[in-house]
């Protein structure tokens, strides 16, 4: 019971702020289980996609990462653990951002030297993206940012060209990655204009489309 001219404000106030919940900060890192038999070749192939550091790399995990982070992807081994098999449900894909469009060109000339090809490439519009299995046959996708601010991005995803058109326009890799990494720069850097990644990254526009292709589908 309220006393002292207190009308039990504070404490519906004080119950209000628990009500709003807080949020992550940010997203850590992923754990992958793998086969004894892929375990190597998991370790290898996130290295590669990520021209990441090895931190730690033990008989039955391995911590990786790119950045500050002390691990942003971890690769764990267990003897019993059984290749993946068919449609399951679970994790569908994990994906990582590029800070320019010649680093993601980079990446995938990178992995097409080495025998690794996306299995799909597509510009959704605010994403540029290409889709890669691991030795697990687990899905990962590289992209790029096709809008300067976030506030676009979203502006695009709520718009009427991603309504018509959610899952976006194939793209050809190859093509794609002659065209940024023909202007790349002696040091490795951004030799694009303004103008060029402008329309690299504007996505061609062919009409409704809500079905995603069988091959990303694919288990």
């Amino acid at each position: 019971m309220a006393s002292n001219g207190d009308t039990g404000g504070g404490a519906a106030t004080k119950d209000a702020k628990l009500t709003r919940r807080p949020s992550p900060i940010g997203l850590a890192h992923v754990v992958l289980r793998s086969t004894p038999e892929q375990y190597q070749k998991m370790v290898w192939f996130y290295k590669e996609l990520l021209n990441g550091e090895i931190v730690l790399e033990e008989k039955t995990f391995a911590f990786l990462r790119y950045d500050y982070e002390h691990h942003r992807v971890g690769i764990l081994m267990t003897p019993n653990t059984q290749p993946r098999k068919g449609d399951v449900a679970g994790l569908e894909h994990v994906s990582f951002t590029f800070a320019t469009l010649t680093d993601m060109a980079r990446i995938y000339q990178h992995l097409k030297d080495r025998g690794v090809k996306p299995y799909w490439a597509v510009n959704h519009g605010m994403t540029s993206s290409m889709y890669y299995r691991d030795p697990e046959r687990n899905k990962v996708e590289i992209q790029i940012e096709n809008f300067d601010t976030p506030e676009e991005a979203d502006a695009f995803v709520r718009g009427p060209l991603f309504t018509a058109n959610p899952v976006g326009t194939d793209i050809d890799p190859p093509s794609w990655a002659e065209r940024i990494l023909s202007k790349m720069k002696p040091n490795g850097e951004e030799g694009l204009s303004e103008e060029e990644m402008r329309d690299i990254k504007a996505r061609k526009e062919i009409g409704p489309r809500h079905e995603i292709p069988a091959i990303a589908l694919a288990a």
